[in-house]
């Protein structure tokens, strides 16, 4: 199992995704907004998108392998299926607006402003997609964890 000082990466890495993605999707909104911004913003906006993408992967990963090294309750797998699930989602989310991200910073460095603009916009749409299932993925992991406490 793959571990960050003897505490599973799971955890660790899914507040990578938490962090990054929402952030990269604020930014692509607001470089959608305000296409000026393009150009010294862009290329952050496309490596806080790239590196969520990235530790979606890897907690996705992460995840399965905790899976796998714990004893789930039987009663408790429909809750950590859903979360899989979600978690699948992220993914498949995150990447598609990494992408677009990073098209929109390469159209602005080439100048092509309103081909920029058409992707930069699609890629804040991507970004929302994105923001929700980290935050599905993120809720149900949450009271998968936490729900003893709260519930």
């Amino acid at each position: 199992m793959l571990t960050v000082l003897g505490v599973p990466a799971h955890p660790l890495l899914v507040h990578a995704v938490v962090v990054l993605l929402p952030l990269a999707t604020a930014g692509s909104v607001a470089v959608a907004v305000r296409p000026s911004w393009a150009r010294p913003y862009g290329p952050l906006v496309a490596i806080a998108a790239l590196g969520g993408a990235v530790s979606a992967v890897l907690a996705r990963l992460a995840g399965e392998q905790l899976e796998a090294a714990i004893e789930i309750t039987p009663g408790f797998q429909p809750v950590i299926d859903q979360h899989e699930r979600l978690g699948t989602f992220t993914v498949f989310a995150a990447w598609p607006f990494a992408l677009l991200a990073v098209a929109a910073v390469g159209l602005a460095w080439r100048g092509r402003e309103r081909a920029a603009r058409v992707v930069g916009v699609l890629a804040a749409l991507a970004g929302l997609v994105a923001l929700v299932m980290v935050s599905l993925a993120g809720h149900s992991g949450a009271a998968a964890v936490w729900g003893d406490v709260v519930g």
